[in-house]
C-alpha cells in the first residue's frame, strides 16, 4: 500500500516536471521551476530579503542580466517585466490587454467577471467607457469635483485646527472617501459610525488580501483543504460584509430613483438598467456592485496611502516643506484655499508631488494582465494566456533616468524655475486601461496636500525619532505607521521657527 502511495506520488511529481517544461526555444530565463509550486518560494524568500516584491523581481532580472523574466506560481505561467521599453511596449499593446482569472482575483470579484478593473472583453470595454462618460456628467475632471475636495479640505483643517501629535492617515481617509462617495451616491458618507465601519471594512479587506492573495491565487485547492489557514473564510466574510453594505445603498437609490433626474453615478447606472441599454449590455446589479468596489478600493487605498506618503516626506524633508510653503504663500496666500488652477504656478509644489509618488508609488508593481494571442516582447517568445507582471518600480528608480533615485530631490523635475513632466514616469499607468480615475487622483492630491500645508507645518515629534520611509510590503505598499506634530502656522513661536529653519 504504501509503495502504491510513493509509487503515484512520483508518478505525478514525473508528469507536473513535464507540464511545466516544454518552454518555447525562445522563452525568457528564469529561477528554475520546481514541480507543483514552482517559484513561489524563491519568490517569497527574495522578497523577504529586498524588502518587497518589487525588489525581488528587480533582483531576478539583475541575475539574469534580463528585463524580462519567466516565473512559474502553481500551475501559472508567468512573466515579470521591468525596464522602459519592455513596460511600454505592455502599456500600449492591445496584445496585453487582458486580465488572468485564477482562485485570488475570481475571490477579489466575488465569482463574477464584472467591474472596470479585473475583467476584459467586449463587455469591460462598453461598461469602461461608460464609467468614464458617467462621471464626467458628474463632474469628474470639472470645477464640481474641486468644490467637493475643497469642501473636504475645510473638514480636515477644522479637524486639525487644535495642533499637536496627530497620525495623517486616520484624518485624510474620511476626505477622500467623502469625494468618491458624492460621485457615487450623490451625498457625503459623513462622520460617524456608518463612515468608521465602512474605513475599518476597507482596511480589515486590504490586510487580508495581502496576506491571503498569493496562497490562494498559486494553491487555489487550498480554499478546500485548509479554508482558515488559507484565508479563504475570512475573505468570503468581508466579500459578504462590502457587498451587503453597497447594496443597501443602491436599494436606497432604487427606491427613491425618478427616470430624468439622475445625478450621481448609481441613479444614472439605474437608468440604463431599467430603460437604457439594459442586461443585455452589461448593466446588471452585479456589475454595479462591482464598478463602486472597484472605484472605492483603488481611489481610497491608493489616494490616502499616497497622501500618507507625501506628508511622511515633509516631515522627513522640513527644508523642502518650507520652500513649499514659501511658494504656495507667494502665490495662494493664506486667505482662500487654494484652486486647481494654481497648480501651473506652482512648480515647486508640482514636483514634490511628482518626487514623492516617483519613489514610494503605492503600486511598484501593476497588473497582473493576461496576454491575449502569442507574441514577441524584446526578442522573446510569449505565449497565449501568459501572466505579466509589470514592476514600474524599476523605471520609477533607474539610475540612468534619476541620478541618485533614492534621494528625495524635487528640483529634477524643475528646468529654469518651471516644471517639467517627465514621459518616463507611469503613475497612472498608460494605454486602454490608464487609471480611469486620474482626474479625481490628481485633483485630492494638489487640493488636500496644498491645503493642509497651507495651514499647518508638519514636523518630527519632539524627543522622538524623526519617522523613516519605511514600508509595509504587500499587493500595495503603505508607510509604516507614524506620528507627527502638527503646528498651525498662524500660531507657530519663535521656538518652532527654528525647528523649521
Amino acid at each position: 500500500m504504501f509503495t502504491d502511495i510513493l509509487l503515484a506520488i512520483v508518478v505525478l511529481l514525473f508528469v507536473a516536471c513535464i507540464l511545466s517544461g516544454g518552454k518555447s526555444k525562445n522563452y525568457p530565463p528564469g529561477p528554475y521551476s520546481w514541480p507543483l509550486v514552482g517559484n513561489i518560494y524563491q519568490l517569497r524568500k527574495l522578497a523577504c530579503t529586498h524588502g518587497g516584491q518589487h525588489l525581488a523581481l528587480l533582483e531576478l532580472s539583475r541575475r539574469y542580466s534580463s528585463d524580462v523574466i519567466a516565473l512559474r506560481l502553481g500551475r501559472q505561467n508567468m512573466i515579470a517585466v521591468s525596464g522602459y521599453e519592455g513596460i511600454q511596449t505592455i502599456l500600449n499593446g492591445q496584445e496585453y490587454e487582458g486580465r488572468p482569472w485564477n482562485e485570488f482575483i475570481k475571490i477579489r470579484n466575488m465569482g463574477m467577471r464584472k467591474g472596470i478593473t479585473m475583467s476584459d472583453g467586449p463587455e469591460w470595454k462598453e461598461i469602461r467607457a461608460w464609467v468614464v462618460r458617467s462621471l464626467r456628467s458628474v463632474g469628474f475632471g470639472r470645477r464640481e469635483m474641486s468644490v467637493m475636495i475643497k469642501d473636504e479640505v475645510v473638514h480636515v483643517v477644522e479637524n486639525l485646527k487644535v495642533g499637536g501629535v496627530r497620525s495623517m492617515k486616520p484624518v485624510i481617509a474620511p476626505a477622500v472617501i467623502n469625494v468618491l462617495w458624492t460621485m457615487a451616491t450623490g451625498k457625503r458618507l459623513c462622520e460617524g459610525p456608518r463612515l468608521q465601519y465602512f474605513m475599518e471594512l476597507m482596511e480589515r479587506r486590504a490586510k487580508a488580501f495581502d496576506m491571503s492573495g498569493g496562497i490562494l491565487s498559486t494553491f487555489p485547492w487550498m480554499r478546500y483543504l485548509a479554508p482558515e489557514f488559507s484565508g479563504y473564510n475570512v475573505l468570503m466574510v468581508f466579500n459578504e460584509e462590502i457587498k451587503n453594505f453597497l447594496m443597501d445603498i443602491i436599494n436606497e437609490h432604487k427606491e427613491n430613483y425618478t427616470p430624468g433626474n439622475e445625478d450621481d453615478l448609481i441613479d444614472m447606472f439605474l437608468g440604463e438598467m431599467y430603460s437604457g441599454k439594459g442586461a443585455k449590455a452589461g448593466f446588471t446589479e452585479d456589475q454595479l456592485v462591482m464598478i463602486l468596489m472597484d472605484l472605492f478600493i483603488a481611489g481610497i487605498t491608493t489616494t490616502t496611502v499616497t497622501l500618507d506618503f507625501l506628508f511622511l516626506n515633509m516631515v522627513m524633508h522640513v527644508d523642502k516643506q518650507k520652500r513649499l510653503q514659501q511658494e504656495v504663500d507667494a502665490i495662494v496666500g493664506r486667505e482662500r484655499l487654494p484652486e486647481l488652477s494654481d497648480r501651473p504656478n506652482l512648480p515647486y509644489t508640482e514636483a514634490v508631488l511628482t518626487e514623492s509618488q516617483r519613489i514610494c508609488m503605492v503600486t511598484p508593481v501593476i497588473g497582473p494582465r493576461r496576454v491575449l494571442s502569442d507574441t514577441e516582447l524584446l526578442g522573446y517568445t510569449i505565449p497565449e494566456n501568459t501572466t505579466v507582471l509589470i514592476n514600474v518600480y524599476s523605471v520609477h528608480m533607474d539610475p540612468l533616468h534619476y541620478p541618485e533615485p533614492e534621494k528625495f530631490k524635487p528640483e529634477r523635475f524643475i528646468k529654469d524655475g518651471v516644471y517639467v513632466p517627465d514621459e518616463n514616469l507611469m503613475l497612472f499607468g498608460r494605454g486602454r486601461r490608464r487609471c480611469p480615475g486620474e482626474a479625481l487622483a490628481r485633483s485630492a492630491l494638489f487640493l488636500l496636500f496644498v491645503g493642509i500645508l497651507q495651514k499647518f507645518v508638519l514636523l518630527p515629534v519632539p524627543g522622538k525619532q524623526t519617522p523613516t520611509l519605511d514600508i509595509v510590503p504587500g499587493l500595495t505598499i503603505s508607510p509604516k505607521p507614524y506620528e507627527v506634530l502638527v503646528v498651525p502656522r498662524d500660531n507657530c513661536t519663535n521656538g518652532t521657527s527654528k525647528l523649521i529653519d
